[in-house]
């Protein structure tokens, strides 16, 4: 019987991963793009949030109270929205674009849902310019019209 090299069975173990990467990014190239177009822009929902968790990397993930039923939703802009966004807001996020607004009492703040700095500028091409709110109006509370 001969005796198997550890050496050997890390190259190989090293050699199937690479080449698996490679077979996957040749036949799912940009599932995340194509998650975004299909998926996340044309999605519309509004409802009160009841829970609100960061995730690992940046994103905010809110659980609302919607309409038939229960719904989450990542929001990836994280860094401008975090210490905005409370429990119990009106949360909508307008259907076939970025757009999205909280409602507080009288107030009113809207946001891009995703912000395209996550992604390297390629992929934010790849997405095509979807609808955002005009950037003199984000961000920051205004009184609800």
């Amino acid at each position: 019987m001969k005796r198997i090299h550890f050496q050997y069975i890390g190259l190989a173990m090293f050699s199937i991963f690479i080449i698996g990467n490679i077979i996957s990014r040749i036949f799912f190239p940009n599932s995340f793009v194509n998650y975004m177009e299909k998926e996340y822009f044309p999605e519309s929902l509004h409802g009160k949030i009841y829970d609100i968790m960061p995730i690992k990397g940046g994103s905010l993930a809110l659980m609302i109270h919607a309409q038939k039923k229960d719904k989450g939703i990542t929001v990836m802009n994280f860094l401008q929205v975090r210490a905005k966004i409370k429990k119990g807001m009106y949360f909508k996020k307008l259907p076939n674009s970025n757009q999205c607004y909280i409602i507080n009492g009288d107030s009113i703040m809207y946001f891009n849902c995703y912000e395209r700095s996550f992604l390297v500028e390629k992929d934010s091409i790849k997405i095509r310019q979807v609808k955002e709110w005009n950037s003199a109006i984000t961000n920051h509370w205004v009184l609800k019209k």
